[in-house]
C-alpha cells in the first residue's frame, strides 16, 4: 500500500463577513495563492477582521476515496502582528466544507505582537469535533477560515498557512496503515 505525500495549493480565497467577523477586510486574498508576498488586515480597537477563507486543498488530493480521516492539523505562520498598546491577537480558525458550512469546534490561539511565528492547531487524531469524510475533505467547498480579534488598534500579515489531513485505509490486500498528506494552503 503506498504512503501518499502530496504538496499543493490551495485554488481559492476570498475575504467575505460571517457572524462576529465582519470588520476590515483582508487586501488582495488571492495573494494567498501565489508566492507575492503576504495577505493583510488592519483596523480599529475592539474590532474583528473579515474572514480569510481559504478553500480546495488540491484539485488532487490523493486520499484514497476508502480511507478514514483520523485528524487535521493546521499551521499558522505569522509574518507579523501589529497593536497600537501592545498585548495579544486572538487568531480564530474554522474548517469549512461545501457552501461556506463551518463544522466542528473553533480553535483559537493567542498571538502576541511581534513577528515570524508558527502555530499548530488541531492533531494527527484531532477531528474538531467534526466527523468529515474523505469525500467532504476532497471537495472543492473544503477548507479553512481564519479570522482575528485585537482589543487595540491592528494591523495583520500572514505568512501561509498549511493543512496535514491524517488518514487510514486498507488496500485490496488488506493491509492497513496510517498517513498523512499536506496540502498547502499558501507557499512562498
Amino acid at each position: 500500500m503506498p504512503s501518499t505525500s502530496l504538496v499543493s495549493d490551495c485554488t481559492t480565497a476570498k475575504s467575505y463577513t460571517v457572524g462576529s467577523f465582519s470588520g476590515a477586510s483582508w487586501g488582495s486574498p488571492s495573494n494567498a495563492l501565489t508566492n507575492i508576498n503576504s495577505w493583510s488586515s488592519s483596523g480599529g480597537n475592539g474590532s474583528y477582521t473579515s474572514v480569510l477563507g481559504l478553500r480546495y486543498l488540491s484539485g488532487y488530493l490523493q486520499i484514497p476515496d476508502s480511507a478514514t480521516i483520523l485528524g487535521i492539523e493546521i499551521i499558522l505562520n505569522m509574518a507579523t502582528v501589529s497593536l497600537s498598546s501592545g498585548g495579544n491577537a486572538t487568531a480564530y480558525l474554522d474548517l469549512v466544507k461545501a457552501t461556506d458550512t463551518r463544522v466542528g469546534t473553533q480553535k483559537t490561539q493567542s498571538i502576541p505582537a511581534g513577528s515570524g511565528a508558527a502555530y499548530t492547531l488541531g492533531t494527527s487524531i484531532d477531528m474538531w469535533g467534526s466527523s468529515l469524510t474523505t469525500a467532504e475533505v476532497k471537495s472543492s467547498g473544503f477548507g479553512v477560515d481564519l479570522g482575528f480579534f485585537y482589543s487595540s488598534n491592528y494591523s495583520v500579515a500572514v505568512e501561509h498557512m498549511y493543512a496535514t489531513i491524517y488518514y487510514t485505509y486498507s488496500d485490496s490486500t488488506a493491509r492497513r496503515g496510517v498517513y498523512s498528506t499536506v496540502a498547502t494552503l499558501r507557499t512562498n
